[in-house]
């Protein structure tokens, strides 16, 4: 490598012009008086001694004053150091460049390929930020540790969180620091492996698999019919079959699925219960948002049972809730919902009574 490009490089690493040429001239001639220092290189005598010594506070330089100031290079093993960091840096901030460059536009494609899994967490977190009803997210402690901020804030603002977390074994102490009581958050322990997933809003899902796999990579998806493809793979695999991390009883109570909604009050119901919710969701007719409150007055599914909740299997196919609003009965669906009046996106049980005995 030659001097000018040497010097560069310095350039690169934080020094500047004059600061690079005066150390190289060290390298080269070894301990020197300031003045020689200008001499044998570019820097200004005006500027020499000022740039001795910021290189000698960078750690590059020891100076030494006797009747003029001198001053010899440092041990480079310190300064070796930095230019190996830096180089590694320059080298990731590369590989961080390309990964970008070659990230799919979303808003044009359907399905995108990254190359590591950190960068879909990352779109992750920025997505989480613009979410307005719903997150489910199947990710390790380390990883909801990284994203705890984003999904307590989705929750405060009245986003309803699903966090399913892998377990592992240091798991219940570490969830300790955890505040796991906020209202429309709600984490369950998994005890079986598997990949990172998160489904925003019903329309947005990222993918990444876990540590074992033998590539590291990441898939983005803008696409309703496949999130709600992932949106069924975390219900029945990584969310119904798991208990709460931190048991929350308490009413009102939002859920995500409909399904599971039924599946929770259906006994209920069928033993005489009024069941009070509100949904929030689209009105199919008129393609707009709405939200109703009412009383549950009706559950149908294929083959209704009534003395227990249903199973996942018989819910698999349509559910639909009927709805007593007070001056209308309104047919509620779920995800995809084509002929019910609303396609239930957020439902919250307010309440349930029996004669005239209210639990809230």
């Amino acid at each position: 490598m030659n001097r000018s490009t040497l010097k560069q490089a310095l350039e690169n690493a934080d020094l500047t012009t004059y600061e690079a040429d005066a150390y190289l001239t060290l390298v080269d001639y070894g301990r020197l008086p300031a003045v020689d220092v200008a001499k044998k290189s570019d820097v200004p005598t005006t500027q020499v001694y000022d740039t001795l010594r910021s290189l000698e506070s960078k750690g590059f330089v020891d100076t030494i004053d006797r009747d003029r100031l001198h001053a010899e290079p440092s041990d480079p093993v310190d300064i070796l150091a930095h230019l190996r960091k830096r180089g590694e840096l320059f080298t990731d901030a590369a590989e961080e460049l390309e990964d970008r460059w070659e990230q799919p536009e979303l808003k044009d494609h359907r399905v995108g390929v990254v190359k590591h899994a950190d960068t879909v967490l990352e779109h992750v977190r920025n997505q989480i930020r613009e979410t307005d009803v719903a997150v489910e997210v199947a990710l390790t402690a380390d990883q909801f540790e990284s994203l705890r901020t984003e999904l307590y804030s989705a929750a405060a603002r009245g986003v309803i969180v699903h966090v399913a977390i892998y377990y592992e074994s240091d798991l219940t102490e570490r969830s300790e620091s955890w505040d796991l009581s906020k209202t429309n958050l709600e984490v369950r322990l998994v005890n079986i492996p598997g990949p990172f997933i998160s489904v925003l809003d019903r329309s947005r899902t990222y993918f990444a698999p876990n540590s074992r796999a033998a590539e590291n990579y990441g898939i983005l998806i803008n696409d309703n019919i496949l999130s709600f493809i992932n949106h069924w793979y975390y219900q029945t695999c990584l969310w119904y079959p798991w208990e709460p991390l931190v048991s929350q009883q308490e009413l009102p109570k939002p859920y995500i699925s409909l399904k599971e909604f039924i599946r929770d009050i259906s006994s209920l119901h069928h033993s005489g219960g009024n069941i009070a919710v509100t949904i929030a969701g689209i009105d199919v007719a008129a393609d707009e948002f709405r939200t109703v409150t009412g009383t549950v007055t009706e559950i149908y599914y294929p083959e209704v049972i009534n003395d227990d909740s249903p199973s996942l299997e018989q819910l698999s196919t349509y559910a639909v809730v009927t709805l007593d609003t007070g001056g209308a009965e309104l047919t509620v669906g779920g995800w995809g919902a084509v002929f019910e009046d609303i396609e239930a996106q957020k439902i919250t049980l307010e309440g349930i009574s029996f004669d005239d005995v209210v639990q809230s």
